[in-house]
């Protein structure tokens, strides 16, 4: 499915969603075990694993700088559904005591199979490369089994701001080699 940005997101409204705040520290380390798992042959561990972690709609900051911003959902049928500010640390400001970085994850977004609009909108100091803003029309099948990723600044993507709809964890690594690759992404 063809990914589209244009430069303006979506206005916002109120937001219906709850937000939670998943660590980085517990995704990567989910990522970083896909080499591992991948090595055994046991990628569904991995992902069952990451379904625990990754809600409806997360943010990922691949950037070594703080990133601040908005995310807004419209659904299928032109309802805001989720409208949230976030700020997300760099990676390379793992902590292991407190656990202090985060990744924005947001549950209970997906009101049924559709298509969905995301718009990312980011602070002007927060621009990666000169991109502050992304807007996605993506096709969500199996509302119970996806989930949206929005990257940041992801090193592999062609985009700054990339916005995919994966089934499982090792689909990100998958479709972000796509985007990079020419393809279609998501």
């Amino acid at each position: 499915m063809p990914l589209r940005s244009s430069s303006a997101p979506a206005e916002s409204s109120t937001t219906q969603s709850s937000a939670t705040q998943t660590t980085r520290r517990r995704l990567l380390a989910a990522g970083g075990g896909l080499a591992t798992v991948g090595l055994t042959g046991c990628m569904g561990a991995l992902n069952s694993v990451a379904e625990a972690i990754l809600k409806d709609v997360n943010v990922i900051n691949g950037t070594d700088s703080e990133r601040s911003g908005s995310v807004t959902v419209v659904g299928p049928d032109g309802e805001t559904l989720l409208s949230e500010a976030f700020t997300v640390t760099p990676q390379e400001d793992e902590s292991s005591e407190g656990e202090t970085s985060s990744t924005p994850t947001y549950e209970d977004v997906f009101t049924g199979s559709g298509e969905y609009t995301v718009s990312v909108s980011l602070d002007s100091d927060s621009a990666i490369d000169g991109t502050t803003d992304a807007e996605t029309t993506v096709t969500v099948d199996n509302p119970d089994d996806q989930h949206i990723i929005v990257g940041l600044g992801a090193s592999e993507s062609g985009s700054p701001i990339e916005i995919l709809v994966i089934d499982d964890f090792t689909d990100l690594a998958e479709q972000t080699n796509e985007s990079a690759d020419g393809g279609d992404g998501a």
